[in-house]
C-alpha cells in the first residue's frame, strides 16, 4: 500500500478584475479590495478542482485595473517565486480600453509573460476574449474601435500559444453563453457568479483534453437572479457614464503607430 504524501499543486492566477473574481458577489463601482474579492471568481472556482483540500497551493495574484504591462512587471515576478506548476494569464482588456493602445506592446508583454512561465516549466492557462463591442449598446466608431482592439488582443493570445503545447487556450469570445444576461454582472462586460463558473468549467474541460484529472465545480446552493434592466441603466447612470466622463480620450482612437514588426518574445530562453 502506498502511504506517500500526495504531492500539493501549486496553482497562481495573474490577470486583471476578470481573473480577480469582479462580479462574482462584488460589482463595479463596490468595495473591490484584495480582501473583498478573496474565494471569488472563476479562478478560485478552477483551484478548487484541482486535488482534495489542502492539497492545493492556491495564489490569485490578478487586480483590478491592471494591464499586461503591470501583469508582467508586478505579478509576474511573485507569480515565478511561488514555482507553481500549472498558471493562468488572462489580461489586456484594460489596454484596450486605453487612450493610448499600442498592439506592440500588449502582444510583448503577454508573449513575454507567458514565454517566461513556460521556460520554468508551468502549464498556462489563458483566453481569448469577447469583444465588448458586440455585448454594450455602443456608438457605431467606438463599436469598431473597440472590435478592432480586441482583434489584436486576441493575435497576441494566440501568438503566445504558437507551437507550444504547454499553453491551453479558451476561446471565451465563442462561449454558447456570451450573448445571455444571465452570464454577465451589472456592467454586461465583468461575468456575474453564473459567468465565472462557465469560464470556470471551460478552463476545467481544457485541462481534462490535455490529460489532467480534475474533480467537477458544484453546483451552488443558491444564485441569485441576474441583474434586470433597470439595475443596468442604474449602474450606467451612477457609475458608467461618470467613469466614461473622467476618460473623455477613451471614445477616441490612439493615433496609428508605424508597424515595425513583431520582435519574437517568449522562447523558452526567456529572451
Amino acid at each position: 500500500m502506498d502511504h506517500s504524501t500526495p504531492e500539493v499543486i501549486r496553482f497562481v492566477a495573474l490577470g486583471d478584475s476578470l481573473t480577480a473574481g469582479l462580479g462574482d458577489g462584488v460589482s463595479m463601482g463596490r468595495d473591490r479590495t484584495p480582501a473583498a474579492l478573496a474565494g471569488r471568481g472563476f479562478a478560485a472556482l478552477l483551484a478548487a478542482t484541482l486535488a482534495p483540500p489542502g492539497r492545493v497551493h492556491y495564489e490569485n495574484l490578478a487586480r483590478t485595473g491592471a494591464t499586461a504591462r503591470e501583469v508582467r512587471v508586478r505579478q509576474l515576478p511573485v507569480a515565478l517565486a511561488l514555482r507553481p506548476a500549472l498558471a493562468c494569464v488572462v489580461a489586456g482588456m484594460n489596454d484596450v480600453f486605453k487612450p493610448a493602445f499600442d498592439p506592440l506592446r500588449l502582444r510583448q508583454d503577454l508573449v513575454w509573460s507567458i514565454g517566461r512561465l513556460r521556460a520554468d516549466g508551468v502549464v498556462v492557462l489563458t483566453a481569448r476574449l469577447p469583444d465588448p463591442g458586440g455585448l454594450l449598446p455602443l456608438p457605431g466608431p467606438l463599436g469598431r474601435l473597440l472590435t478592432e482592439r480586441v482583434g489584436h488582443l486576441n493575435a497576441a493570445v494566440d501568438a503566445a500559444a504558437a507551437r507550444d503545447e504547454g499553453v491551453l487556450v479558451v476561446d471565451l469570445g465563442r462561449h454558447p453563453a456570451v450573448r445571455r444576461r444571465s452570464t454577465f454582472d451589472v456592467d454586461r462586460v465583468h461575468p456575474g457568479p453564473h459567468g465565472h463558473r462557465l469560464i470556470a468549467r471551460a478552463f476545467v474541460d481544457r485541462l481534462r483534453e490535455s490529460g489532467m484529472v480534475l474533480a467537477d465545480i458544484p453546483e451552488p446552493r443558491h444564485e441569485p437572479p441576474p441583474p434586470g434592466t433597470f439595475d443596468h441603466l442604474r449602474w450606467v447612470a451612477t457609475i458608467g457614464v461618470p467613469w466614461l466622463a473622467g476618460r473623455p480620450q477613451a471614445l477616441r482612437g490612439a493615433p496609428r503607430r508605424r508597424n515595425t514588426g513583431f520582435r519574437r518574445l517568449g522562447t523558452a530562453s526567456g529572451r
